[in-house]
């Protein structure tokens, strides 16, 4: 019920991307036996790579990862189920930290995105026993926040590898992500503290300005490498300075390379990224008309598949497939206009993914970039991302 009225109340963040007469009349969705059979098959597939301590790799963040999924599946509420996620969990919290992250210290390089993939399975979850854990957690990532630094540096309002490494888009959507499940967190208890949710609308206006800092739109970017290039515009990219895309020189021509190095480099916006950025917009309630929303919105229009990432081609597909399927949820909306014509983007997405269901019933990405040859992961992905389309259906 809260995830339904989260949902509605940012509906109006979308106001005017697509009539309302139209999405009704384009909005049949996904066969919804279809999707519960998909996700039960890629469900399937993960109990049954699921490691006898209960780890999914060793990891705690695919652990989480795979324990949402399970959970989500129509499997998860079956008995076989609900052991495999309780093992799962159990192996999550054994990674957690005095100082609140969640994460193999081992590793060495992903405590925020750690720490943010297990706070929204423990939130999932809803243990009474984790809530300590999950408050401990939301401090964590609130404290990884780029706050002391001035605010003309790109790094401020971002979240990154740690407290120290310089922040990006994607630690920061996923710790964005977190904050938003779970801000009830700091009201909603006998011990709610003021203080903790005023830190709280802080970080989220911090963190506004880094998205803005990420989007290819000059008249709210004040970077240099901002692309006037109608292809880019309103769309997002890796961080501040750098592009997964590429850049385009002083000179026109494009280069792989996406660091703006020189004068004149403009950075190329890509798919899973503008989501990215797009969600996190909604999550921090950015009002109906807000001009960042709107350009963000038309870049997924003229960009808008489910075939590739956009600007990236095969590579980090599944990670984009599921940031676009909870953006677009978050929207509210459940069709878009392309060229003219509504589009129903959940069966448009939910069509694409099943296709590509092995018959194993697990996912696999041929292109390996971001760990999605693993199929531990993008089985993950995947199902999450079913589950986010099957839960954006509009209600009667």
């Amino acid at each position: 019920m809260q995830a339904k009225r989260n949902r509605m109340g940012m509906m109006a963040a979308a106001a005017g991307w697509v009539g309302v007469a139209a999405a009704a009349a384009a909005a049949a969705g996904p066969d919804p036996a279809a999707l519960a059979a998909g996700m039960d098959r890629g469900a399937g597939y993960l109990l049954s790579v699921q490691g006898t301590d209960g780890a999914w790799l060793g990891h705690p963040a695919v652990t989480a990862l795979a324990c949402m999924a399970v959970q989500k599946a129509p499997l998860g509420a079956t008995p076989r189920g609900r052991e495999a996620v309780a093992r799962g969990l159990a192996l999550v919290v054994r990674f957690a930290q005095p100082d609140g992250s969640i994460w193999a210290k081992s590793e060495g390089e992903y405590p925020n995105y750690s720490t943010a993939i297990c706070l929204l399975a423990l939130h999932q979850a809803n243990r009474p026993q984790d809530r300590p854990l999950m408050q401990a957690a939301r401090a964590y990532l609130i404290g990884s926040q780029f706050s002391d630094v001035p605010g003309g540096d790109p790094a401020y309002g971002g979240i990154g590898y740690g407290k120290s490494k310089r922040p990006d888009l994607s630690n920061t959507q996923w710790a964005l992500e977190a904050l938003y499940a779970t801000e009830s967190l700091d009201r909603d208890t006998p011990a709610a503290d003021p203080a903790k949710a005023k830190a709280a609308r802080l970080c989220w206006e911090r963190a506004i300005r880094f998205l803005s800092r990420c989007q290819n739109l000059p008249e709210s970017n004040d970077q240099a490498w901002v692309s006037a290039d109608p292809a880019d515009r309103g769309g997002f990219v890796y961080r501040p300075g750098e592009s997964k895309a590429g850049k385009t020189g002083r000179d026109g021509r494009p280069a792989a390379a996406g660091l703006a190095t020189d004068e004149g480099d403009t950075l190329r916006s890509y798919g899973s990224m503008t989501y990215a950025g797009l969600k996190s917009m909604l999550y921090a309630r950015l009002p109906a008309d807000d001009p960042r929303v709107r350009a963000a919105c038309g870049w997924l229009e003229h960009h808008y598949t489910f075939d590739e990432n956009p600007g990236m081609g095969a590579a980090g597909l599944y990670y984009y497939l599921h940031t676009a399927a909870k953006a677009l949820a978050a929207t509210g909306r459940p069709a878009l206009v392309v060229d003219g014509k509504p589009r129903d983007w959940r069966a448009d997405l939910a069509a694409s993914l099943l296709a590509r269901q092995r018959p194993d019933g697990g996912w696999r990405n041929d292109n390996g970039r971001w760990m999605e040859s693993v199929p531990e992961l993008t089985t993950a992905y995947a199902v999450l991302t079913l589950a986010a389309v099957r839960d954006a259906a509009p209600g009667p």
